[in-house]
C-alpha cells in the first residue's frame, strides 16, 4: 500500500494522470520510477528484515541472560535457605545442651547416691545381696535413661535425606522428650495427652518437623519465664479438618502484643537479646511446613483451664494427611 503512494506521487511529478498522457519518453520514465520504488521497497525490506533479525537475536540473548539470573537466583536462594536452615539448627544446640544437662542432673544425682550408699552399707555388713541387686538394677535403669536421652538428641540432629511417612503425634512425644526436663525446672506444666488417639500420618521429613514443634515450645517456655507468669501452662491439641493434621500450640503468656505479631514470622526478626536469639527460628518453621505443603500460622486466643480464663499464644500447624 506504501509503495503504491509512492508510485502515484512519483506519476503526478511526471504529469502522468492517466495512460493517455503516455509518449515514449514519458513511458520510459515511467518505467525507471517504478523500478525506482521498487528497489526503493526492496531496500526498505531488507532494513526492516535485518532490522528484525537483530531485534530477535538481542531478544535472544536477553531470554538466555534472564534464564540464567532466574537459574542462579534460585540456587542462591535455595543455598540461602540451606544456611538459613542449618544455622537455626545449630542456634538451638544451647538450648538443647541444657535440656540434656536438665534431664542428666536428677538420674545423675541418684546414681551417685546409690553408688555411695551402696558401699558405706557394704563396707558396713549392713546389706544383704538382693539390695546390691536391686541397687544395680536401678542404675541400670538410670543409665538406660540416660542413653535414651542421647538417642533422642542424636534423632533429633540427625539431618533427613528422605522423604518418608511419619506419625506427627510420635513426632510431638520425641520433641516432648527432649525439652520436658527444663518445663519441669521452671515448675511449667506441658499438657499433651494422646494416650487414646490414633497416629495423625503425614509424609516429609520427621527431624524437620520435630524442629519446628521444638521451637515453638521453647518460645511458649521463654515468654512464660520472661512476664513471670504463675502457673504457666502450655497445652498441645489436634484435630483434622479437610484432609489436614492440625496441631494447636496454646500458652498463657498474655499473647503477642499486636503491633509484632504480623512480624514473627519474618527472617531476623526477634524480641530477644541478641545473645538469646537469632530471629530465624519462626521464619525457618514457617518455611518447613510451607515446604511439607502445610500452613503454620499464630493468633492471640484465650482458653480456660480449670474454669479460669488465660490469654495467650496459640499456634496452629496444619499438614496434609497422608
Amino acid at each position: 500500500m506504501q509503495q503504491n503512494k509512492i508510485l502515484k506521487r512519483q506519476l503526478k511529478k511526471l504529469n502522468i494522470s492517466t495512460f493517455k498522457d503516455l509518449d515514449e519518453n514519458k513511458f520510459q520514465d515511467m518505467l525507471h520510477v517504478i523500478s525506482s520504488t521498487y528497489d526503493e521497497g526492496d531496500q526498505n525490506i531488507y532494513r526492516i528484515e535485518r532490522a528484525l533479525e537483530v531485534s530477535t537475536n538481542e531478544l535472544s540473548d536477553f531470554n538466555n541472560q534472564l534464564e540464567h539470573r532466574v537459574q542462579k537466583e534460585v540456587k542462591s536462594n535455595l543455598e540461602h535457605k540451606k544456611q538459613l536452615l542449618e544455622q537455626s539448627r545449630f542456634a538451638s544446640l544451647g538450648e538443647m545442651i541444657g535440656n540434656i544437662a536438665h534431664q542428666w542432673r536428677q538420674p545423675l544425682s541418684a546414681i551417685s547416691s546409690l553408688s555411695s550408699g551402696m558401699k558405706i552399707q557394704v563396707e558396713l555388713g549392713l546389706t544383704s545381696t538382693e539390695e546390691i541387686i536391686d541397687s544395680y538394677d536401678k542404675i541400670n535403669n538410670f543409665t538406660l535413661f540416660l542413653n535414651q536421652t542421647i538417642e533422642d538428641f542424636r534423632n533429633y540432629m540427625k539431618e533427613d535425606t528422605q522423604v518418608v511417612e511419619f506419625d506427627i503425634l510420635k513426632t510431638i512425644k520425641d520433641t516432648i522428650s527432649i525439652i520436658i526436663s527444663s518445663y519441669n525446672a521452671n515448675n511449667l506444666i506441658l499438657d499433651f495427652n494422646v494416650e487414646s488417639s490414633k497416629p495423625l500420618m503425614s509424609k516429609g521429613q520427621p527431624s524437620e518437623i520435630s524442629q519446628v514443634f521444638l521451637n515453638i515450645l521453647n518460645n511458649a517456655k521463654d515468654a512464660i519465664i520472661e512476664k513471670n507468669i504463675d502457673n504457666g501452662y502450655v497445652k498441645i491439641s489436634h484435630k483434622v479438618i479437610n484432609g489436614f493434621n492440625i496441631i494447636y500450640i496454646h500458652d498463657n503468656a498474655g499473647g503477642i502484643p499486636l503491633d509484632i505479631i504480623n512480624k514473627i514470622f519474618d527472617p531476623y526478626f526477634t524480641t530477644k537479646h541478641q545473645s538469646q536469639g537469632t530471629g530465624i527460628g519462626l521464619y525457618m518453621s514457617k518455611d518447613i511446613i510451607k515446604k511439607h505443603k502445610g500452613f503454620l500460622s499464630v493468633k492471640n486466643k484465650e482458653f480456660k483451664i480449670k474454669n479460669k480464663t488465660y490469654l495467650g499464644a496459640c499456634f496452629k500447624i496444619s499438614l496434609p494427611i497422608k
